[in-house]
């Protein structure tokens, strides 16, 4: 091999070389870009495994990981809070968004949670309310009233859900929490046994649909609202008895894991 041969051969070689390195260098920083999302929280709430619900705006992050893999979108969503924001025309008769004076979201929790305890988990007003409903004699409303209590167990907090699937759709959405300026806030109460206590049968969790604003927009309101399901409470289902009509959600998907 000639000396110009050989120095051609170490140009080469030393390109390949150079070409190889900077291959795995691009390689190294494609990887790293898939997976700088993994490095970053999921969004998981207070850790309550909701079942069409995810994350918490007053616990978690907003750039935490949502069921899509991405973080929060942010930038989306206080666009969408300044569009609704101004919407209190005569079209809507009000801006359902907007109030002179907001309360903190801690009085909004207190207060969801106090009204929620007082008209679900309060004994003598329940035991009135249901005899209304029922036309049933106050014994008998009574009975009715305590025994799904003591059948199935739960536990109810609240939560301003980040991410939710939509009633109308199926799909996943994101809902619109901008702290501190619009909070979404809602009561969820959830089964915390499959049998029931007393007598022989299943606990069933039930649910309840809520009207969130969401991105993308909704159907059912002109400000962009649509309805998502919550828990709402947990009923005992006697062995052997027929489907009941709160059963029927389990046809709508769960929201989906990252």
């Amino acid at each position: 091999m000639t000396t110009a041969d050989k120095s051609v051969f170490r140009h080469h070689h030393w390109s390949s070389s150079s070409s190889s390195s900077s291959f795995k260098l691009l390689r190294i920083i494609y990887v790293l870009s898939l997976c700088k999302y993994t490095w970053a929280e999921l969004c998981g709430g207070n850790g309550e495994s909701l079942k069409y619900l995810r994350g918490d705006a007053l616990i978690d992050n907003l750039d935490c990981i949502g069921p899509n893999g991405k973080p929060y979108p942010e930038s989306i969503v206080a666009g969408t809070y300044r569009r609704t924001h101004n919407w209190g025309s005569s079209r809507t008769g009000r801006d359902a968004f907007h109030t002179d004076s907001k309360p903190s979201p801690e009085a909004v929790r207190e207060t969801l949670l106090k009204t929620y305890k007082f008209n679900n988990h309060n004994e003598d007003y329940t035991i009135s309310r249901t005899a209304r409903e029922y036309g049933s004699t106050p014994a008998a409303n009574r009975e009715l009233c305590q025994t799904p209590n003591r059948l199935c167990r739960t536990r109810y907090n609240t939560t301003a859900p980040m991410y939710g699937v939509s009633l109308t759709s199926g799909q996943p959405v994101t809902i619109v929490q901008k702290f501190p300026d619009l909070l979404q806030q809602v009561v969820y109460e959830v089964c915390e046994s499959n049998e029931c206590d007393v007598v022989r049968g299943e606990c069933t969790q039930t649910y309840v649909p809520y009207l969130f604003l969401v991105i993308p927009l909704g159907p059912v309101t002109l400000t962009g609202q649509d309805y998502v399901l919550v828990e709402s409470g947990c009923v005992c289902k006697p062995k052997g008895s027929r489907s009941t009509a709160h059963e029927l959600v389990s046809t709508i998907p769960a929201m989906p894991r990252p």
